[in-house]
């Protein structure tokens, strides 16, 4: 009777265990998944995949920038002034097509959005599994304790840190801007400053030929975009058809010219999905997608943080006023020329000045 007793009060004991630690984890829930914080000054994570959520569940914000790292400096502040509403920056950074239509579904399941603005770019249908973000994102609540059962947050729970890894930060405003950073800063400016400040960049193969680069050849019928279609469709155009009352502006983010001279398959995608996007968007009145890529900005490599498309913030804030002024929009009609125009700076871009840096610099011997 005694070793019953036992395993009965040593499961009673279990029992109350994890209901005092599920219920400290919930108190103090530092990522705001179950409430608010109870902080005086609210604080936020700035990886999105886990952030989103309490942003989309527990603050009254009408409009969001929900793109990849290329969105990641947009303003929201500065959306604010030139686009009116209330607006906050949710782009998680490489985040994929069907990462961000996870992040869709719950925001149109707990908000109603005036606008959104998002970047057309990693299209694939990969998700992150380290965290599981997905969980956060279900309609059950149990399993959300499963995002703070790692070393990281159990120390934090346990000694309710107020450390800056355990709670997060306070300006949400400045949290996902990474162009800040001294790093990035320093890489801006030219060709010198990557082999200075990112010289692993020219471990990529593209760059490593870049001596050899040949002519552009662009053929069109080489490259199938129909998986890039379906994940569009299935996680970004059923939300525009859904939603009309929302207004989507959709970015084509302008890498370098550099960028597509030496991976010419990254235009025929460009070029193939815009042209099939434009064509099941053309009777939509809530959604409007813009370029950029006939932009003398993209001819000049100083505007580029050390990889070849990753760009300065001054992007972000034309991205901006081009939305506020109705500026750089695609339609049937100019498509044609746009991409004409994309094409000939692309073959026009001269390698040469780049081509001598390297070996000056000898970056590719060592």
């Amino acid at each position: 009777m005694s070793y019953f007793r036992f395993i009965v009060y040593s499961f009673a004991f279990f029992i109350l265990l994890s209901f005092l630690s599920l219920g400290l984890i919930y108190f103090y829930d530092p990522m705001q998944i179950f409430h608010k914080s109870f902080l005086k000054e609210e604080r936020f994570f700035g990886e999105m995949r886990l952030g989103a959520r309490a942003i989309i569940r527990h603050y009254n914000f009408d409009s969001y920038i929900l793109g990849t790292s290329m969105l990641q400096n947009t303003s929201a502040k500065e959306a604010n002034r030139k686009l009116g509403d209330n607006w906050v920056n949710i782009s998680p950074a490489a985040s994929t097509t069907k990462e961000r239509g996870i992040i869709l579904n719950y925001l149109f399941r707990y908000q109603n959005p005036k606008t959104l603005i998002y970047s057309l770019d990693a299209f694939s249908d990969e998700v992150s599994t380290k965290p599981n973000f997905q969980l956060l994102y279900d309609e059950s609540l149990l399993n959300d304790f499963e995002a703070y059962l790692n070393d990281r947050f159990i120390i934090c729970t346990l000694t309710f840190s107020q450390k800056e890894k355990c709670i997060g930060k306070e300006n949400l405003e400045m949290l996902l801007q990474w162009i800040r950073e001294e790093k990035h800063q320093k890489r801006l400016g030219g060709f010198e400053n990557w082999i200075k400040y990112n010289p692993d960049i020219f471990k990529q193969e593209s760059l490593k030929s870049l001596p050899q680069s040949k002519p552009v050849e662009f053929d069109l019928d080489r490259i199938d975009v129909s998986k890039e279609q379906e994940l569009l469709e299935t996680f970004l155009l059923s939300f525009i058809k859904k939603y009309p009352n929302t207004q989507f502006h959709l970015i084509l983010p302008p890498y370098s010219r550099l960028h597509f001279k030496i991976n010419p398959k990254a235009f025929i995608e460009r070029k193939k999905i815009t042209y099939w996007l434009l064509e099941q968007t053309k009777d939509l009145k809530n959604v409007t997608i813009y370029g950029f890529d006939t932009l003398d900005y993209a001819d000049d490599i100083g505007n580029y943080a050390g990889d070849t498309i990753h760009y300065n913030i001054d992007m972000n804030s034309s991205q901006l006023d081009s939305i506020q002024n109705k500026k750089h929009i695609l339609t049937p009609d100019n498509i044609e020329s746009y991409f004409d125009i994309f094409e000939q700076k692309i073959q026009d871009y001269d390698l040469t000045p780049l081509i001598n840096i390297i070996k000056d610099s000898k970056i590719l011997e060592k």
